[in-house]
């Protein structure tokens, strides 16, 4: 996992790096480049949510994304959907 987190990293520098010096990057890559964001974050989310053993767990964690993309699909304010979603998290916490 480390060694993954590594070289993602290390793309992202190269990407970034490649993007000062190419001003408009070719179809293909720019294409393949505008998925690669919310792949990442997918990602991002899932081992959050998961525990040590790849299952996600129930938790607050879990209702406070499901309460954030409920906000999303209703089309809430990006910071309505971040306050929504630490507020249930928060709630399910202290009850």
């Amino acid at each position: 996992m480390v060694a993954a987190v590594f070289a993602l990293g290390v793309i992202t520098v190269l990407i970034k790096g490649a993007g000062s010096l190419l001003p408009e990057p070719p179809t293909r890559v720019a294409r393949r480049l505008a998925g690669l964001a919310p792949a990442l974050l997918a990602a991002l989310v899932w081992v959050e949510l998961a525990g040590p053993d790849g299952v996600t767990r129930f938790d607050a964690k879990t209702a406070g994304v499901a309460a954030a993309a409920l906000l999303f699909a209703v089309r809430a304010p990006f910071a309505v959907a971040v306050v929504g979603a630490a507020a249930v998290a928060a709630l399910l916490r202290i009850g």
